[in-house]
């Protein structure tokens, strides 16, 4: 097995919840130490959305600000010695009723505008605005475009697609700051032209838009092959193989999408070895003819173990075979930090009930993280102990409120309500809520290893028992009101 000769990583600011468990929270401060985090674990290639797509027609004096501020984002990260990648959407733009809000807490897709690349009089303006925002954002090494997802209409044409890609290189060529080695890369995902995300078979739209390519786009551009986690799953490999049997597998950089983390993801410490083992061997025949190996999450601080080993397992084939307690206690010496306190803390969510120490939370408050990779982390060391002290206090409550079937009816409604306390007091934490509107918290926004620990819990009661947490619902309500959540 060969190792990848380069290995690169996503950071995904779509949503929008509380700093610093969302991209889009971070400040320019947090950018800068998570490149410097990235480059200590082995990356040298980082991708981000500057989610430009929220940004209507035509560009506000707040958004152009927002634009030049990134420059400086973009820049610390070709300091920390990081390829810089920009990716966008390929025909979406927003309403201009978005602007009211600052881009920050815009939620897209709120808003969001298909643009028809086959209608000059959509096309022409979109791509002169596409234009505007390149020639701010100019100074990074490669401008990525995915195929869809978001993005794309029923029918699009590829050749349409290609044009995007020869505006982006028009705009290179004008503004680039270094132009001879900027370059733009289609992200293949789900197939330009489909009538929707995995809603009928991918396969010939990636040979169309792979020909479309290769017939139409010249200069210095490259591919970014999308898979999924596994076969059978949204697009399976199939991006990778039409790459292949395309011939452009030398051209191409393989993706594997959620090896790190799922997407959408809770915040929470969930480990992901198995399936980054997996996906690592299975590319590992293309490792030496491929350009590289991209990962990601959208709230890389609470999956950085996994980040630590997808860049490790991809430099190293033979750490692949490491065992789970190795890899933590080798970042926790990369952290500079007591192992026996954070393995547990990582694993917390697998851990059973007599095995996540009672004082395990309070231990973490009180450690130190020493090491200069850990001070540069997002939010801090102290905060990313704080972090991890949370989720293991939340987890310990909800593990010991539904050890045991209750006592009684009294007992009954005391576990639910001590339950309910540790899953809010989780969510209060980050604060993550898809797209919803902010504020609004519902089990869809609680990881589901502490949804199948209350609802199955539940499911074993009683109907009397039942019947008093019912009758009590209003004062366990005005406990989680007054002890965690604000009214």
């Amino acid at each position: 097995m060969a190792a990848f000769k380069s290995v690169g990583f996503y950071l995904h600011a779509g949503w929008v919840y509380r700093h610093p468990f969302a991209v889009r929270s971070w400040r320019p401060e947090d950018y800068a130490g998570m490149f410097q985090v990235l480059k200590a674990f082995g990356y040298d290639r980082v991708m981000m959305w500057p989610l430009v797509e929220a940004m209507p027609m035509p560009l506000s004096d707040a958004d152009k600000g927002v634009l030049v501020a990134f420059r400086g984002t973009i820049e610390a990260g070709r300091k920390a010695g990081l390829d810089v990648w920009i990716t966008q959407c390929p025909n979406l733009t927003t309403q201009p009723s978005v602007a009211a809000k600052p881009w920050s807490e815009r939620a897209f897709p709120d808003g969001a505008k298909t643009v028809r690349l086959d209608d000059p009089a959509q096309a022409a303006p979109w791509l002169a605005h596409r234009a505007k925002i390149m020639a701010i954002i100019n100074n990074a090494d490669a401008y990525v475009t995915i195929d869809g997802d978001p993005g794309g209409y029923p029918k699009a044409d590829p050749k349409d697609w290609v044009k995007v890609f020869r505006a982006d290189q028009d705009a290179i060529t004008a503004h680039g700051t270094h132009p001879d080695r900027q370059r733009v890369i289609p992200w293949l995902w789900c197939g330009w032209g489909t009538r929707g995300v995995w809603a009928e078979p991918i396969r010939p739209y990636m040979d169309s838009e792979l020909a479309a390519l290769k017939e139409g786009l010249t200069g210095n551009w490259e591919l970014l092959s999308g898979r999924s986690h596994r076969e059978g799953w949204a697009n399976g490999r199939i991006p990778v193989q039409a790459t292949i049997d395309a011939g452009l597998l030398d051209r191409s950089t393989i993706f594997c999408y959620e090896a790190i983390e799922f997407e959408p993801s809770i915040p929470q410490a969930r480990l992901q070895f198995d399936i980054i083992r997996a996906n690592l061997a299975q590319e590992s025949s293309s490792s030496g003819q491929v350009r590289g190996v991209f990962g990601n999450a959208q709230q890389p601080v609470m999956v950085l173990p996994n980040i630590w080993f997808f860049a490790q397992a991809a430099r190293n084939p033979a750490y692949r075979s490491a065992s789970d307690e190795r890899v933590l206690t080798d970042l926790a010496r990369v952290l500079g930090g007591p192992a026996e306190l954070l393995v547990p803390a990582w694993q917390c969510l697998s851990l059973p009930l007599e095995r996540l120490p009672t004082d395990l939370a309070s231990n973490l408050r009180k450690a130190k993280l020493t090491s200069s990779v850990a001070a540069s982390l997002p939010g801090g060391p102290a905060r990313y102990l704080e972090i991890l002290a949370a989720q293991v206090e939340s987890q310990h409550r909800i593990l010991a409120a539904t050890s045991k079937p209750p006592a009684d009816t009294q007992d009954a409604v005391a576990r639910m309500t001590e339950a309910l306390g540790g899953v809010t007091q989780w969510w209060e934490q980050h604060g993550y809520v898809f797209t919803a509107a902010a504020g609004k918290v519902g089990w869809g926004f609680v990881p589901e290893r502490q949804r199948e620990l209350v609802s199955g819990w539940a499911r074993k009661l009683t109907p009397e028992q039942v019947a008093a947490i019912r009758s009590a619902a209003p004062a366990v309500a005005k406990q989680l009101l007054d002890g965690v959540l604000p009214r």
